[in-house]
């Protein structure tokens, strides 16, 4: 008998081990469309995924930053996901090497992914892709990599347990997304993002950017000065569909120093004051000079800025992000 207690105990020892076990190491599996070509795990919380999609040309790098409990925390235990989008000529690693964004996110728990959007990808199903066919990164980013996240990470698979950001091209689709798929997504921040497609500038702008492989960035909306049925200037533009983010936060940020800053800032007012119209929550950071916002910004569009915006916001993020902890 006193045998068979010892036994007990240690079953039962064994199972409380069993039950506070180690979260989980990811492994990541094809899904929704995605196929996993490879992966590798950087540092302790810094992922890099190489997959394929049918939907856009090349095979697509996805960084993913875990919190810092994610491999110790129970099974049960699920994490709130910001999507976080870089801009024109960057790519998947930018927000980490440039955006310094796993210092930040440090003793945040949320899960971070940064998916490429091609140098000049503008985050939409191009109009003409011609010989670049496909260049369908809406569908690659929202209707395939959300599930695919939500497939192989313990996360918050809902609206109040996604966000979604990024910086002048990311800062456009970051809104543009919102408006697109308003249930996936509580909260959206554009950091100098060209927001206002209509905007003659904004289009000469995007119109004029030189791709590093070639492609004509053009293809993406159309001709502006096409008829509105052969190009989609007008129905990709945020100001167009603003009415959609009814039930989303909203966070806008833009300095004043320089070009693009100076051309961007029409359209930055402009969804302010619609946002404002359709009682729309909106944090506006309209800081100059970058003095209010610190980190060495000094209201240019560069690093120095998008870094401190997403400080700024990251709090402001979280209070809204549902959170679950077991």
């Amino acid at each position: 008998m006193k045998h068979d207690s010892y036994l007990y105990k240690s079953v039962f020892i064994l199972c409380i081990l069993i039950n506070n076990k180690v979260g989980d190491v990811p492994n990541f599996i094809s899904g929704f469309g995605l196929t996993v070509c490879s992966f590798q795990q950087l540092n302790t919380r810094l992922y890099e995924v190489i997959v394929s999609s049918n939907e856009v040309r090349g095979n697509q790098t996805i960084s993913i930053l875990l919190p810092e409990d994610y491999s110790t925390s129970r099974p049960q235990r699920h994490y709130p996901v910001l999507y976080l989008l870089h801009g024109a000529h960057q790519n998947a690693t930018s927000w980490i090497t440039d955006g310094q964004v796993q210092n930040t996110t440090g003793n945040v728990s949320l899960i971070t992914v940064m998916p490429n959007g091609d140098p000049v990808g503008f985050y939409t199903n191009w109009v003409f892709p011609e010989d670049f066919a496909p260049q369908n990164w809406q569908i690659f980013h929202m209707e395939q990599l959300v599930p695919w996240i939500d497939l192989n990470l313990r996360t918050i698979s809902k609206k109040h347990g996604r966000a979604i950001a990024g910086l002048s091209m990311g800062g456009y689709g970051a809104i543009h997304y919102a408006e697109l798929y308003s249930n996936y997504f509580i909260y959206a921040a554009s950091f100098s993002g060209p927001l206002d497609l209509l905007d003659t500038n904004v289009q000469y702008k995007i119109l004029n950017l030189t791709s590093i492989d070639g492609k004509p960035i053009s293809a993406a909306f159309g001709d502006p000065q096409a008829p509105l049925s052969s190009n989609s200037w007008f129905t990709q533009s945020t100001i167009t569909r603003v009415a959609e983010l009814h039930d989303i936060s909203i966070a806008l940020y833009n300095g004043n120093k320089g070009y693009p800053e100076s051309i961007y800032r029409n359209g930055f007012y402009q969804l302010r004051d619609l946002l404002i119209l359709f009682q729309i929550p909106v944090y506006f950071d309209d800081y100059g000079d970058g003095q209010s916002i610190g980190h060495g910004c000094d209201g240019a569009h560069d690093w120095f800025c998008f870094r401190a915006s997403f400080i700024d916001v990251l709090p402001r993020i979280m209070i809204v992000l549902e959170q679950q902890s077991f």
